[in-house]
């Protein structure tokens, strides 16, 4: 594995160590696998209310839409 080292404030290290993960790596791996999660479910989330926000020949589109890409998988499996 090829490491490279970070530049960061004795502020940002100290919060890192006090999260406690076995190590630096270890604690910023696991806080990037939770603003990913966060960002997802935010756009999730953002994705979904626009679809309500449809009017219903909007929602009949899309859900057609879907209908046939679901058939066209079914066809390839």
């Amino acid at each position: 594995m090829k490491a490279t080292t970070v530049k960061m404030s004795i502020e940002t290290r100290d919060r890192i160590r006090a999260l406690g993960g076995d190590t630096y790596e270890d604690t910023i791996v696991e806080a990037l696998d939770a603003l990913e999660a966060n960002r997802f479910w935010g756009r999730a989330e953002a994705a979904a209310e626009w679809r309500k926000s449809l009017n219903d020949e909007q929602r009949k589109q899309f859900s057609d839409r879907e209908a046939e890409i679901d058939e066209a998988f079914d066809r390839l499996g």
